[in-house]
């Protein structure tokens, strides 16, 4: 089997809050192998299908919740088949949500080199550096995380969080969270109230 581009599968996420993320494995989907080089166009290499079973593995793991197991399981991944990079992804994922922000980070850059149009990747990023006080690289990962994938909702959110509490933008924050609530099938509650405090707030500036 070959595969064609690395699709994210995302899972629903229901509680808002200030990292606004879902930090859900990724997954491949059937196709050609996109090398990194053609910045997300499909390459030609094939995969052995050993390498797809062990993915599985992997992801099973990691969905079952079964961290340490499939942290190894990718980590072997990426040693026998370092141009995948969803495993890389999934490993920053991995040390993400174990709060261990350097070698998530370390992580999500190798993915990006394989993969340059690596939303998930850009947008974890994005999160890390906020939390370290580096405003100016977090915004320009969400925009290269929204530059890669447009409709990304999840982007949208983060960087209407960043200008909203961080750098104090109001007219960007409002147009991304209303770029975010577009995304959604029901209109968020919460950010629907962000939203008119943000306006209400222009207004009395005025």
């Amino acid at each position: 089997m070959n595969f064609t581009r690395f699709l994210f599968l995302i899972l629903a996420f229901n509680t808002l809050n200030l990292i606004g993320c879902t930090s859900k494995p990724v997954t491949p989907e059937a196709g050609p192998l996109a090398t990194g080089t053609e910045k997300g166009q499909p390459g030609t290499k094939k995969v052995d299908p050993k390498a797809l079973a062990a993915f599985k593995r992997a992801l099973t793991e990691l969905q079952q919740g079964n961290s340490d197991e499939a942290l190894v399981l990718f980590q072997e991944m990426t040693g026998n088949y370092p141009q995948i990079a969803v495993s890389h992804t999934n490993i920053g994922l991995i040390y993400f949500r174990a709060n261990d922000f350097e070698l998530a980070e370390n992580a999500f850059q190798q993915a990006i080199k394989i993969k340059p149009d690596n939303a998930i990747a850009y947008n974890h990023l994005g999160i890390i550096y906020r939390k370290k006080g580096r405003f100016s690289d977090a915004e320009q990962q969400y925009l290269k995380a929204i530059e890669a994938k447009a409709d990304y909702a999840n982007a949208h959110l983060n960087l209407g969080i960043l200008y909203d509490i961080y750098l104090r933008k109001l007219n960007l924050a409002i147009q991304h969270y209303e770029k975010y609530q577009t995304l959604q099938p029901e209109e968020d509650k919460t950010v629907k109230k962000w939203i008119a405090g943000l306006k209400r707030r222009q207004k009395a500036s005025k």
